[in-house]
């Protein structure tokens, strides 16, 4: 699951801080209810009206500093038969991607790190969903395989995700890391984890951005 000219001392501090959302009060959480999504004809509509995309990013050493972000566009679709989950696809507009602070935010989206106007778009395609446990109908544990594309680079990634389908719809959450040097982002290496924690939750709406 494509992200103002600073100086190199900043430039850690920058990236993790522009990792921020621009409603830190609005995080997604277990404890918040999930309003499940229609499933039309074995399929799910996915948008931002009824799922967020966040991501998490943290400096090296022993100050983290985790700071979170997010995209406010995109566009998906999932399956469902027989009461199981068998794709999930996703198109990112990574111009979308936001924080709390715009200048910050800016310097994600250039060449640096997202290069959003050279690479506008980041997609997911799963090519395989395992139930790994649970029944069909309910809650399971599902293993979603598929391909990540990211700066022109594709790459295969396995991810949790935890699915529930019921009368109503679907609810979907997927919580995993994602290396970003895998895609070429190496920007900040050595004082910026390349790992980041990505959130996708559907049944919950992407939060508007704040003014």
């Amino acid at each position: 699951m494509k992200f103002v000219v600073l100086n190199m001392i900043t430039v850690p501090a920058v990236l993790t801080l522009s990792m921020a959302f621009c409603l830190a009060q609005d995080q997604p959480t277990a404890k918040k209810s999930l309003k499940p999504v229609k499933v039309d004809s074995g399929s799910v509509a996915l948008a931002p009206v009824n799922a967020r995309i966040d991501f998490v990013g943290e400096h090296e050493g022993s100050k983290p500093d985790p700071r979170k972000g997010g995209f406010s566009k995109f566009t998906g679709s999932a399956k469902v038969v027989d009461g199981s989950l068998k794709s999930v696809a996703f198109d990112i507009e990574t111009p979308s991607m936001w924080t709390e602070i715009p200048k910050l935010t800016g310097h994600l989206k250039s060449p640096d790190f997202f290069d959003v106007r050279q690479h506008p778009k980041a997609t997911f395609r799963s090519t395989s969903v395992k139930l790994k446990s649970g029944p069909t109908g309910k809650t399971g544990q599902y293993e979603v395989a598929g391909k990540f594309t990211l700066l022109g680079v594709s790459q295969d990634i396995k991810v949790p995700t935890t699915v529930t389908l019921g009368p109503k719809g679907m609810t979907l959450v997927s919580d995993f890391k994602l290396d970003r040097s895998r895609f070429g982002m190496n920007y900040g290496k050595g004082k910026v984890k390349n790992h980041v924690q990505i959130k996708v939750v559907v049944g919950q709406p992407t939060p508007k951005l704040k003014q």
